[in-house]
């Protein structure tokens, strides 16, 4: 199973997107490049270690082994709760002013009252990087929750299918 450090790792990655949308935001693109990234170097930085943060945590979804094997029941889709989560705080966090310290604070507390919510319930599985990578967010009928490449039809009534288990009631299929 992940660890907090690991879910906390995949909270910063959910909001990748983001990460770019703030870049954008904070650019003047009737400056060059050069003048961009020297004028906003801090703000640059640190969404760039964001960036690199979770590509990196990501990438252990797509490429780890699958070592259980479990029983699904009749499944549903959840990935409208993906949806949900990404842009309930998505439109708070876009009006972030990179030269306002109220701004910053406000929206680092925001940001972390959501982690804690997030990694405590094992809210990892709501990453839009999911829905990028191709995967699909299951519930069974036993609040199982699937994190999987495959069709529901797949998966749906199938004993023994292999899997990672990656937190409480929480499973990965990473193969197609």
């Amino acid at each position: 199973m992940l660890t907090n450090m690991y879910k906390m790792l995949l909270f910063i990655s959910s909001f990748l997107p983001l990460y770019v949308i703030l870049i954008v935001q904070f650019s003047d693109f009737d400056k060059s490049l050069k003048y961009n990234i020297i004028e906003h170097k801090i703000s640059y930085s640190i969404l760039m270690v964001l960036i690199i943060i979770s590509i990196s945590s990501f990438l252990y979804f797509l490429f780890c082994k699958m070592n259980i094997e479990e029983d699904f029941g009749q499944i549903e889709s959840a990935n409208s709760e993906i949806l949900s989560y990404f842009i309930t705080y998505i439109v708070p966090l876009t009006t972030l002013k990179e030269d306002d310290i109220n701004s910053i604070i406000i929206n680092l507390i925001l940001f972390l009252v959501i982690g804690v919510f997030y990694v405590s319930d094992n809210q990892f599985y709501l990453n839009v990087l999911f829905k990028f990578a191709g995967f699909n967010v299951y519930q069974d009928e036993n609040k199982k929750i699937i994190i999987s490449k495959k069709s529901a039809d797949l998966i749906s009534n199938k004993p023994h299918v292999t899997v990672k288990k990656v937190g409480n009631k929480v499973f990965l299929i990473n193969k197609s």
